[in-house]
Formats: C-alpha cells, sequence, structure tokens
C-alpha cells in the first residue's frame, strides 16, 4: 500500500501562456516529498490569468479540476507501473506520459472540466502490485 497526502495549498507556476499549479504531497512509507506540476494550455483555461475573463472561484475550480486529474493519473501510473510517477516533468493537459522503461503502455494526463475533487480530499491510498496479486490470489 502507498499511502499518499496532498497539501490543501496549490502555488500558481510561473508558466505563461495558460495556467500552471504546484502541487505537493508527501508518501507516508517513503517520506518523499513530491512536487508536481500542472498545465493547462491557454486553449483551455477560462480564468483571471487571462485578460478580461474569470473570477477567483473559476480559479478554484481549475485548483479542483487539475487536482482531480493529478489523482487520477498518479493511481493509473502507479497501477500500470508499480511506482510513483516522477515530479521531474510538467504534466500538461492531453498529453502521455510512460514510465521510465523507454517504450511503455502510455498513461493519459487529462483536466476534464466535468470532473473536480476537494483540496481537502488529501489523503490517497493505493495498492501496490503485492496487494493486487494477493487481492486476485484471494478471488480464485
Amino acid at each position: 500500500m502507498k499511502t499518499l497526502v496532498f497539501s490543501t495549498k496549490v502555488v500558481l507556476d510561473g508558466v505563461p501562456a495558460g495556467f500552471s499549479g504546484r502541487f505537493k504531497m508527501l508518501h507516508l512509507e517513503s517520506g518523499q516529498l513530491y512536487v508536481y506540476r500542472v498545465h493547462i494550455t491557454k486553449q483551455k483555461y477560462t480564468g483571471t490569468h487571462v485578460p478580461g475573463m474569470g473570477s477567483a472561484e473559476e480559479d478554484h475550480a481549475w485548483w479542483q479540476r487539475m487536482f482531480h486529474a493529478l489523482v487520477s493519473f498518479v493511481e493509473r501510473y502507479n497501477r500500470e507501473y508499480g511506482y510513483l510517477p516522477s515530479d521531474k516533468n510538467i504534466y500538461q493537459d492531453s498529453r502521455f506520459y510512460t514510465g521510465e522503461r523507454m517504450f511503455g503502455n502510455k498513461i493519459s494526463f487529462t483536466v476534464d472540466e466535468a470532473k473536480q475533487r476537494d483540496l481537502a480530499d488529501r489523503e490517497v491510498i493505493l495498492r501496490d502490485f503485492a496487494d493486487q496479486a494477493s487481492a486476485a490470489e484471494g478471488v480464485e
């Protein structure tokens, strides 16, 4: 099992031409801190960082959409590869990412405008490969 705890505070990242944020996450079992960077292009984003558009409420909704996308991505990535994605990348909306193996399966990172995750919903528990294998053995 992997227990992940996210910070409730999102920091605006300085990447131009869109909306970006940094999400801090602590992996409790290893003690490792990850700082994930997420970016939405200016073609999709409609908040206060576009002159004459948006509101603080809309920006908060974008944080929640980005958070949902990040948590979903981390869950699918861990299920596919058995480890957490690197925080060295900037995860951009509508892009695909692979693990450390050169030609692994691609995992999509998609910010869906209809899906949000409350920033206060900080804890995520992921099952490891070993947990999945033991659960599958119990099904037989």
